[in-house]
Order: C-alpha cells, then structure tokens, then sequence
C-alpha cells in the first residue's frame, strides 16, 4: 500500500498497511489523511511537548514506482518551532516477495525561523500473511532538530501482526537506534494496535525511547486519522 512509506517518523501512526482513498490521473493515485494524536513523537521523542498535535499528510503516487509529497504536523520545540513539514521524493520497487524503497526528505520546522534536516532513507519489507515486516536505514548528514550538527544514522524494524479473531485490529511494533555524532546513541521502542471504522482509523501505543528527560519519557498515546 502506497500509504506505508509514512514510517520512520514513529508515532505520527504511519506503521499501518489499510487501503486509503486515492484518485487516479495520468497514472498517479493521489492519496492523503488528516488526523491527530496526544502526544507527537519522533523516534521516541516529543515533538509537541508532551501536548495534542495535529498531522496530515498527501502524496502523488506513480504506478512506475516514484512518488512525492508532503507530511506536516504542528510542533512545540525550542526555538520556537511551530509547524513540521517534511517534502518527500521517493521510488519504490516491488520485486514480488520483497518490496525495496529509497526516498529523499527534507525535514523543514517554522516559527521562530526555519530549520532544515535532509535525510536519506532505504528500507526492504515483507507481508508474510501472518505478519508484515520492515527494516531500514536512514541517514541525516546535517542533523535533525534535536541534535543539528550532529549526523544521524537511523536503524529500524517494525512488525505488524493483525489480531487473531479480531480482523479490526492490528498490533503494531517498532524499535529504533539512532547514531549520532559526538553524543550518546538513543534507542526508542513502541507497541500498540490499530483499528479501521469505514475511513477513520484509530490508534493506541505505548512509545519510549532511551533519553533521560522530558522529550523521551514513555507515554500512552492515542491517534486518530481521517482518510480522504
């Protein structure tokens, strides 16, 4: 599904793999979501101070495999940052079993002024039936918000397994390790489920990571989005 690129974020919920609405043209389908959740995290980092956000997301999707788009969501960092919006530029490759991507993101922050992260991400999956998989990397040879300056490589694996005799709901898993630069290495984890009423699909996790202060501290988070 083409919606499953919106990962590595963490819980803006993008580990999810439902069909969405999408408009066909000129072989593009165009597909996107608005939503909100209790608590915006970034690879197990709040990026909304612990507070309500709002996140959206629309993509154009090529039947060749190329797509691009733009994720957003409102933020409370400091500095003053009030808005992320992350341009992304991508191709993917279904190769029968397996299925290969590589993207390009610019992760941008407004309010205060304006701050970019590029990122470069590759990752492989597999729906196994019983259970859809995904590993990747991403890198970041500027930084990203919580640490500019300081390169980041990202390593991730997520798992979701739909919930025997409970067709609505899906267990969704991932767990992370970021790199950086000059500064210690972080881990961050999640486990939630998932459920789908019609066009609205709902979200309950549980998202921590290994920093030791506010922004990382674990927390129960739900998330709600709307597909259009």
């Amino acid at each position: 599904m083409h919606m499953r690129r919106i990962l590595v974020a963490g819980l803006g919920f993008g580990l999810l793999s439902q069909p969405v609405w999408s408009q066909s043209t000129d072989g593009f389908a165009i597909e996107g979501y608005v939503g909100g959740v209790t608590d915006y995290r970034d690879r197990g980092l709040s990026l909304s101070d612990r507070g309500l956000a709002i996140t959206g997301s629309v993509g154009a999707f090529h039947e060749n495999g190329f797509y691009f788009g733009l994720d957003a969501g409102t933020v409370d960092i400091a500095g003053g940052g009030d808005a992320r919006l992350e341009f992304f530029t991508g191709y993917s490759l279904d190769a029968g079993d397996y299925v290969y991507d590589i993207s390009f993101e610019l992760d941008t922050f407004h309010g205060g002024g304006s701050q970019y992260y590029p990122e470069v991400k590759a990752s492989v999956s597999r729906d196994f039936g019983l259970a859809f998989t995904r590993a990747g990397v991403a890198f970041a040879p500027e930084g990203r918000w919580f640490t500019p300056g300081n390169d980041s490589l990202y390593t991730f694996a997520d798992v979701e397994v739909p919930i025997p005799n409970i067709p609505a709901l899906t267990l969704i898993t991932h767990v992370g390790r970021d790199f950086r630069g000059d500064i210690e290495n972080l881990w961050d984890w999640s486990v939630g489920v998932s459920a789908f009423v019609s066009d609205a699909e709902l979200t309950l996790a549980y998202d921590t990571s290994s920093f030791d202060g506010r922004a990382g501290s674990g927390r129960v988070i739900f998330g709600a989005r709307w597909y259009f």
